[in-house]
């Protein structure tokens, strides 16, 4: 499991201490490319599965070093496409296989909210080749009207690892 942590979250080093037991942690630098950051923390830990902590909207994710939509996913496909390392189902398929306990967590508020991130996590899971979770809501505790349950799993409905410890839902008082 790899977590890694926007430069923009309030209180990462929270989090980053609240990890699960085993957990290969990442804390983004904000003057270097978050997704070239999180391709070599993925190659080096061979991880199956990546939660990706930052600030989000509707098909957005928000990190310091800019922001990943839609529109700019092509930009990237290299990069999602090794870091599971799957394949097509086929010689020449466009479709993509990957173990199914492999699978991609987005902790960002609303950025699978409306038609817009609906189409952004469809399109993300394109590239990375296996079951994304995303919320459609505010992400963090009920003091701020959040929640830490990733309500979009797609393309199939299943709940996804939580890479925090309890204690650690209990005190972060932060929205994302």
């Amino acid at each position: 499991m790899l977590i890694a942590i926007d430069a923009s979250v309030e209180h990462g080093d929270a989090l980053a201490a609240g990890a699960i037991a085993g957990a290969k942690l990442i804390m983004l630098d904000p003057q270097q490319d978050s997704i070239q950051q999180i391709t070599q923390a993925i190659h080096h830990t061979a991880a199956k599965s990546v939660h990706i902590v930052t600030h989000g909207s509707p098909g957005c994710l928000h990190f310091s070093s800019g922001d990943v939509t839609s529109k700019n996913l092509h930009y990237y496909a290299d990069q999602f496409e090794s870091w599971f390392r799957y394949a097509p189902a086929f010689r020449g398929s466009t479709m993509r296989v990957q173990s199914h306990d492999h699978f991609l967590s987005l902790y960002a508020c609303n950025v699978g909210a409306k038609e817009t991130g609906r189409t952004f996590v469809e399109k993300l899971h394109h590239l990375v080749g296996v079951s994304i979770h995303a919320s459609s809501r505010k992400i963090g505790t009920l003091a701020v009207e959040g929640s830490w349950q990733l309500d979009i799993s797609y393309p199939f409905p299943h709940k996804a690892q939580f890479p925090f410890t309890d204690d650690l839902l209990k005190s972060y008082e932060v929205k994302l």
